[in-house]
């Protein structure tokens, strides 16, 4: 709005200057009024057209210096100057401002050298020169001012992104630990039930026997869930009850319901660092090993398993292999070929977490073998 007044006024004292000039003022005066009146258009076009409006008024200018006459049109050119160096960048408005200091700077010699003016009238170089320096200065402002918000941008992306993977690992996390007491569970009681169901007639005894490890083992998977759910709904009021999670110590147990369910599991700790490995090194085992008997009592129901963990050159070594029952193996030839295999996945995905290696497929002289890999420098043990 400030522009529409300010060109408003200047196309007035155009209009009034030349028709109150006296006869022999009058070109003077109209030369004058277009000076006026090219400011005016400049000053309305510098917002949306900066370098039209400062060619505008720059070509005002220099027919006015080369024509002698005042500098009348010396503080307006500052708005156009000061448009274009506030929005363009310095390798466009330098050169602008280099246009403009050649147009004031080469009439004024030029008369210097004819003597046809004994000063000489740099007023709109200076005026045009504190124009682009207070523009560029406002440009660079601006240029800062939004590095910091789009820095405070990203900031606040990167905390809504590392607050969502924290998210998903946590439900990862979940769903691996409730596959793995689920899955097991519930294999153990299939193959407990059904030997009781086959034996209950005949062999009332036996029945009994499979029914107990069913219970025993629904118990176990109960007070499991509670435990997890309980971390996952506690808050200040109920404190959630916390139990130290299961490791290779931990091994008894599990070891003792798989060979519930008809399978003879062998185990052998043959690693110095078993006392030395962390919660989170010891967790990751015990679930490998569950998730691995888990698949033996599902998939060939009887037989022999051994857990082996051994030092092995800078790396921990826990292998868990089955005879197949005695038979060929269930097992599908590569994990690859067996895509919904979660436990599989979930392994491999505890096994990531410490940068190791895993195999698992079935094997030639028959049965299932799963071999892990913890390389010592993702331990943190020597």
């Amino acid at each position: 709005m400030i522009d529409y007044v300010i060109a408003g006024l200047l196309i007035l004292l155009a209009v009034l200057g030349t028709h109150s000039a006296s006869p022999q003022h009058v070109g003077g005066n109209k030369l004058q009024g277009v000076v006026w009146g090219s400011a005016a258009l400049g000053i309305i076009l510098r917002r949306r057209f900066p370098m039209i409006a400062l060619g505008v008024l720059t070509a005002s200018t220099g027919v006015a210096l080369v024509a002698s006459q005042a500098a009348s049109a010396d503080p307006f050119i500052a708005f156009p100057m000061y448009q274009v160096a506030s929005i363009y960048e310095r390798r466009r408005s330098l050169p602008a401002l280099a246009v403009v200091c050649l147009v004031v700077i080469i009439p004024n010699i030029s008369h210097l050298v004819s003597n046809s003016r004994s000063n000489v009238n740099l007023t709109e170089l200076l005026v045009a020169v504190a124009a682009w320096f207070v523009g560029d200065s406002v440009r660079v402002r601006r240029t800062y001012v939004a590095g910091l918000a789009e820095q405070a941008n990203q900031r606040q992306r990167e905390i809504v992104e590392r607050a969502q993977r924290s998210v998903a690992e946590e439900r990862l996390q979940i769903a691996r630990d409730l596959h793995d007491v689920v899955a097991h569970s519930l294999s153990v009681i299939a193959v407990q039930s059904g030997v009781g169901r086959h034996v209950i007639d005949e062999h009332p005894g036996q029945a009994k026997i499979a029914l107990a490890a069913v219970e025993e083992t629904s118990r176990t998977a109960l007070v499991e869930l509670r435990r997890m759910l309980g971390v996952l709904r506690h808050d200040d009021q109920q404190p959630a009850t916390l139990t130290p999670a299961p490791g290779v110590s931990s091994l008894g147990p599990l070891v003792e319901q798989v060979r519930a369910a008809g399978v003879d599991v062998v185990v052998e700790l043959r690693s110095s660092l078993v006392t030395e490995l962390s919660p989170t090194t010891n967790l990751a085992i015990y679930r490998i090993v569950q998730e691995a008997l888990t698949n033996v009592v599902k998939h060939v129901g009887c037989g022999s398993v051994i857990v082996e963990l051994r030092d092995e050159p800078e790396a921990l070594v826990l292998e868990v292999v089955d005879d197949g029952g005695g038979g060929l193996p269930v097992y599908p030839k590569s994990v690859e070929e067996d895509g919904a295999h979660h436990g599989i996945v979930g392994m491999r995905e505890r096994v990531a977490l410490f940068e190791g290696s895993m195999v698992a497929g079935a094997r030639p002289e028959g049965g299932f073998g799963v071999v892990v890999r913890f390389p010592l420098s993702s331990l943190g043990v020597s």
